[in-house]
């Protein structure tokens, strides 16, 4: 093979893999439209807290078997979810962070393979 289409061929993977990492997307506006608060994207997000200043989140994955799980607590910005388990996130849409459990304020999302 050629040094062309090795690289050629590295290229082309390196875009595929980078569309493919997980995504936890926080945007200030509630429903993900207007500017990236904070973007979160890496083939290993665990735990992602949530801004105090964000008002909703996309969450996407490109394996269906696995799932997104709301927390309402955080151990600090940058830390791990706490607090009660609210339950599974729909992934590949935009998420509430105010509104998807009455009466509850997601402050964590967990990816659970």
């Amino acid at each position: 093979m050629q040094p062309t289409h090795i690289v050629t061929a590295l290229a082309c993977f390196a875009g595929f893999s980078s569309a493919a990492k997980r995504k936890a997307n926080e945007y200030k506006s509630g429903d993900c439209s207007g500017a990236l608060n904070y973007g979160h994207h890496s083939d290993f997000l665990g735990d992602v807290t949530m801004d105090d200043s964000s008002n909703s989140v996309y969450l996407a994955n490109t394996n269906v078997q696995s799932n997104w799980e709301f927390w309402d607590g955080k151990t600090r910005n940058g830390g791990s979810c706490g607090g009660v388990k609210l339950g599974l996130a729909p992934h590949m849409e935009c998420n509430n962070l105010n509104d998807a459990y009455p009466g509850k304020r997601v402050r964590c999302v967990r990816f659970v393979d």
